[in-house]
């Protein structure tokens, strides 16, 4: 039997760095900051919402009652940290809860841990990050170096890194005969990234320098216990990870990964957070190797790992290209036919019917779970809510990125099911189609984009033009790409509604 102490031995052992190099602070950071007042620590802890406590034991709902008494000794307590750039001890204790993954774990290795760090520290990473780090990320190099990432970024989102994978598919298509595609998966990239370099690239990017202290000081020294099945763990000490389940965690581990770049300029990385895809074109096939090697090297200087046995090629080919008499490139390496990306199955065709498939599929089975709320007395306006939110936004999830490439028989199959629903009293009678759905979903992708100059997504963009004549104004001032129906930058530029 797995005990909790088995289980926090395991983390601590996968989040220990043998080569740890400790970090010098910056002499040059002011004391005596304030960047909180009364009034905004108020509101955040007004605005809390139920969350899982931290080590400390205080739970959300006890903050949120206490937030008016509170306030003003909590102001100046997180000043009081920011400016010395010192971390309290008890926010550096993290509570792991594992997690099964799979339907009979048998070792330590089957449970994912899921770190949860106390809620006031949780406050502080927000307010930090969005202060300062992502701010950071719109000015240059920073910027660039992130042109590829699309996790953990304001403007984020899978919908967008399908987006940009799919435009960078095809554009190479247009030159190449076909483009092989290199899935590639870092082990528990979260909880092994090395801190040294880490730290080294927040550094890089413009933060303060008291700052750059204060997180230098948070991932310095910390610490984690493991619950399981009633039972506490000892604290067991750690000197990697980016602390999955922490507010600086995810902005911090882009930074990490931001010096990742193809080998090659005539390559493409696409990432979305630790997930990384490889596109190279059929010319340059032979420097498909070298780069899988170069980011191999990459995780090595990072602390992380490659899975081989998660690395996966699938060829996106033309119509009538015979893809299957191309060998294997990368040693190791699974050649699959479909594969899936970010909760979208792309075929090597480029056609979605395996992804619809799959969609409809499992939208079937949800609908005996909303059959069971009602039965069991949930009111008609509820479980319309709750089928929107969940089966109606599986159907359409990241629609804008692969609707192009849906068939007409593929979306008369959603509608189908949408069809269904109504019938059944899941859904109001007024409810949309999925067409409107999904032009409504195009259209606010667009707008986000047209309204952000630093949108993740306008850097694949066409460049705009200025118009010096005083014509009709346009609905976008886009220059106008190759017309294509399936790929969403020229299916929204070419629209005239919006």
């Amino acid at each position: 039997m797995i005990t909790a102490e088995e289980l926090n031995s395991h983390y601590a052992k996968t989040s220990t760095d043998a080569e740890y190099i400790n970090t010098p602070l910056r002499q040059t950071a002011e004391p005596g900051y304030s960047l909180l007042s009364e009034m905004n620590v108020f509101y955040l802890l007004d605005r809390l919402h139920a969350t899982a406590e931290g080590s400390d034991a205080l739970p959300a709902w006890f903050l949120r009652i206490l937030a008016p008494i509170i306030a003003s000794i909590l102001t100046h307590l997180i000043n009081n940290s920011l400016s010395t750039s010192h971390v309290p001890n008890q926010w550096k204790i993290a509570v792991i809860h594992p997690i099964p993954k799979v339907p009979d774990p048998a070792s330590p290795s089957d449970y994912r841990p899921i770190s949860v760090v106390p809620i006031l520290s949780r406050l502080v990473e927000r307010v930090i990050v969005r202060t300062y780090i992502y701010p950071a990320f719109e000015i240059p190099p920073t910027a660039e170096n992130l042109a590829d990432q699309y996790g953990f970024r304001p403007t984020g989102s899978t919908t967008a890194a399908i987006i940009a994978l799919l435009h960078h598919v095809t554009t190479l298509l247009q030159e190449h005969e076909f483009v092989i595609m290199v899935s590639m998966d870092f082990s528990k990239a979260f909880d092994t990234i090395r801190h040294h370099s880490l730290l080294e690239k927040l550094g890089s990017i413009d933060i303060p320098d008291h700052i750059f202290n204060w997180l230098s000081n948070y991932f310095h020294d910390r610490k984690h216990i493991t619950k399981f099945q009633g039972e506490v763990s000892s604290i067991a000490f750690i000197n990697a990870s980016c602390v999955q389940g922490s507010g600086v965690g995810p902005g911090s581990y882009v930074v990490g990964s931001s010096d990742l770049h193809p080998k090659n300029s005539f390559n493409i990385l696409v990432k979305y957070a630790d997930d990384t895809y490889l596109l190279v074109g059929s010319s340059n096939i032979g420097t498909a190797a070298e780069e899988y090697d170069h980011v191999a090297s990459w995780a090595k200087t990072n602390n992380l790992k490659l899975n081989p046995s998660k690395t996966r090629e699938i060829i996106f080919s033309k119509r009538g290209f015979k893809g299957s008499s191309i060998p294997i490139v990368i040693q190791g390496a699974e050649r699959v036919d479909t594969i899936r990306v970010l909760g979208i199955t792309l075929s090597s065709d480029l056609r979605m019917t395996k992804h619809t498939e799959k969609v409809l599929t499992s939208s079937s089975t949800s609908l005996y779970a909303l059959r069971v709320l009602r039965d069991h007395g949930m009111s008609t306006f509820a479980l319309h809510d709750v089928a929107m939110a969940t089966t109606v936004a599986h159907l359409m999830y990241a629609s804008p990125a692969w609707w192009g490439y849906a068939s007409e028989t593929d979306r008369n199959k959603l509608q189908s099911m949408l069809n269904r629903m109504k019938r059944r009293g899941f859904l109001l009678s007024t409810t949309p189609s999925v067409v409107d759905m999904s032009q409504a979903a195009d259209s606010g992708l667009f707008r986000a984009i047209c309204g952000d100059s630093c949108h993740v997504l306008r850097g694949i963009f066409p460049p705009t033009q200025q118009i010096k004549y005083n014509l009709r104004p346009r609905i976008h001032n886009f220059n106008l790409p190759i017309n294509d129906k399936c790929n969403y930058i020229p299916r929204i530029l070419f629209k005239d509604t919006y």
